[in-house]
């Protein structure tokens, strides 16, 4: 089943005032997002800081922070009672990293058609003939553009931006990485620590395109062969080296030193050639066992990625071999588990994310 067969009903339900307009204004946004718009973040922000106000003024407040409209995108509302000033840079970074070219007419049409099956399936409070004339009359105007309808505006007053999904999922997060940068001046260290499969390396390198950072990961520092004693084995976090983790990466980092880093490679056995990298005020080390005891002192911040046990098997069954599946399953969540209980390690950290209604793929490209 498409996921626009979920969106389409949804946002019917929550706003009755919806006309054909609307419904294919949010299916313009799921094919071509925001690169119609504003993709300068120096632009953009005056914007913003006009429409935050507008919404204070009118007290707005939305039902629902963040809407799926499909399309790995979503309407992230300017809900005053959540955003300040200070969220503004950051949210017009965003925005403009998620106003890359993408979609086609053809996939909008798609999505237009799709409209129009569940309209005459009785699925959506729409009359089916003013539908269709509008679908006419939209096409030959070239598939422009739209503003919502005056009955939409006049009942919700919205006032929201269309973003890439996975950066509102991950919106507490940055916003702590973004005011740690604001509150002082020497080397920041952030820690994503948390279950597999949550989403840790990609909101890593996400944060990596919005943030001036070096982005480390944990897999470098998985322990050696010749480390691997039961004693070592069976205590908590036991399979990574800590030891080479603290001197030859969390220890620099605070010093504000250059690395000369060298990851472990886990198919072969053998440690890579160092790799200069120069050193940056903000650096992430994303992982499993990144908040080990041995390390977890270096960092300022600290973030945990989390997602349900339905999910997590989900998204390793998608990228993983059968084979491997199974050494998750048998091994390494387990390792992890006993990890996360037996030294309490989410409740170490400032911000919690759950991704667990962050699809890997959404079918049918919406």
């Amino acid at each position: 089943m498409s996921v626009l067969r979920n969106i389409l009903p949804l946002h019917a339900g929550r706003y009755p005032a919806m006309e054909a307009r609307d419904y294919v204004k949010l299916l313009y946004q799921s094919e071509f997002g925001p690169g119609h718009l504003i993709s300068d973040p120096g632009s953009a922000l005056p914007l913003l800081r006009e429409e935050l106000a507008q919404a204070r003024e009118e007290s707005y407040a939305p039902a629902y922070a963040v809407e799926a409209i499909g399309g790995g995108l979503c309407r992230f509302h300017l809900d005053p009672r959540l955003l300040t000033e200070e969220d503004l840079p950051l949210l017009a970074q965003c925005l403009a990293l998620s106003a890359r070219p993408r979609g086609s007419v053809a996939g909008l049409c798609r999505k237009l058609g799709e409209l129009a099956a569940l309209c005459w399936a009785g699925q959506l409070p729409l009359d089916r003939e003013k539908l269709e004339l509008f679908l006419a009359l939209y096409e030959g105007r070239g598939f422009p553009a739209l503003h919502h309808s005056e009955s939409y505006r006049e009942a919700y007053r919205p006032h929201y931006r269309v973003m890439d999904r996975d950066l509102a999922v991950y919106a507490p997060a940055l916003r702590a990485i973004d005011a740690a940068l604001r509150q002082g001046e020497g080397p920041l260290i952030v820690a994503v620590d948390g279950r597999c499969a949550a989403g840790k390396t990609t909101f890593a390198q996400r944060a990596g395109e919005l943030f001036d950072c070096n982005v480390f990961h944990m897999d470098d520092f998985f322990l050696p062969f010749e480390k691997r004693t039961p004693e070592r084995l069976a205590a908590p976090g036991g399979n990574v080296d800590y030891e080479r983790a603290g001197e030859g990466l969390f220890g620099p980092l605070s010093r504000g030193e250059a690395l000369a880093h060298r990851a472990f490679d886990c198919s072969t056995g053998t440690m890579g050639d160092p790799v200069g990298i120069p050193f940056q005020r903000l650096n992430i080390v994303e992982g499993s066992y990144a908040l080990h005891p041995a390390l977890a002192g270096y960092s300022q911040l600290h973030l945990f990625f989390t997602c349900s046990p339905e999910v997590q098997l989900e998204r390793l069954g998608r990228r993983e071999e059968p084979e491997s599946l199974e050494n998750f399953r048998e091994k390494w969540i387990p390792l992890e588990e006993a990890y996360f209980s037996g030294l309490s390690i989410e409740t170490q950290c400032d911000v919690t994310v759950d991704t667990s209604r962050l699809p890997v793929q959404e079918e049918d490209g919406v």
